[in-house]
């Protein structure tokens, strides 16, 4: 294999593909040779997406999904497979975040952020396995987790409980399709300069009585690097993880945050 090209023919689905990690990503992982669907619900955000990795010379077709429904994820593993004739790897990118005391927290908020930041990697993970599994050549299953997992935050209990419960189920699929050469495994952004971040500078800033800008330089920091974290910083591990490179790891939480957690 071309190591200039590590993910070359592979087919991988990138979910959230039109956030702002994963365009980084989707965009990281077509220049490193793979074949990418870019999916998320919003159709002409991802589309966009498609049209700037193919712009630059490489791969990509977007479709939409909502990754709640208990056939979407299923949907798309099948429409990957059809433009492709296969698939490999899957990033269960999507999330979404919002601040909110618990005292104050509606159910349905609660319900709405494991809807999709869990549930929905549950079914990315299960549709990706069952046709990963069919073809006999193993694969990765790969989901966006978060340093949250890790650590406590004021103000955001659904969202920190979410991502830490998708450690344990990274942890057991390992078990479970390790025996078919799938590796399971998650990568822990932190304080990114994105949008996710500027709802939580604004808004948990503001329940904490600090000034817009404050609390997110505050987190960063707390680097030994002493630098904002930016979009581009994650997708080279997640190419790793895409790769056969990382066939020995499975069942990891890696954090890629610029040291702020160190386990």
């Amino acid at each position: 294999m071309d190591r200039r090209a590590p993910l070359e023919g592979k087919v991988v689905i990138v979910t959230g593909a039109a956030g702002a990690i994963g365009r980084a990503i989707s965009a990281f992982l077509a220049a490193d040779g793979a074949r990418v669907v870019t999916a998320d619900l919003n159709d002409s955000a991802v589309e966009a997406v498609a049209e700037s990795i193919r712009a630059d010379g490489h791969d990509a077709w977007a479709t939409t999904v909502d990754v709640t429904r208990d056939d979407g994820p299923e949907s798309l593993v099948r429409a990957a497979v059809a433009r492709y004739g296969r698939l490999d790897a899957i990033v269960a990118n999507a999330g979404i975040l919002s601040i909110s005391p618990i005292l104050e927290m509606p159910v349905a908020e609660w319900d709405r952020i494991f809807a999709v930041n869990t549930r929905g990697v549950f079914l990315c993970f299960q549709a990706a396995a069952r046709q990963l599994v069919a073809q006999g050549t193993g694969g990765r299953l790969i989901a966006t987790a978060s340093i949250a997992a890790k650590m406590g935050s004021p103000f955001q209990a659904h969202y920190q409980a979410s991502k830490a419960a998708l450690l344990g189920l990274i942890r057991s699929a390992a078990w479970e399709f390790g025996p078919h050469g799938i590796t399971v495994n998650a990568f822990c952004p932190g304080n990114v300069d994105s949008p996710m971040w500027g709802v939580i500078d604004r808004d948990r800033g503001a329940l904490l009585g600090k000034a817009p800008g404050e609390l997110f330089k505050e987190v960063a920091g707390r680097s030994p690097l002493g630098r904002t974290q930016v979009p581009a910083d994650i997708p080279p591990l997640v190419s790793f993880l895409v790769s056969d490179g990382s066939g020995a790891i499975t069942g990891q939480a890696m954090n890629v945050d610029n040291g702020v957690v160190m386990y």
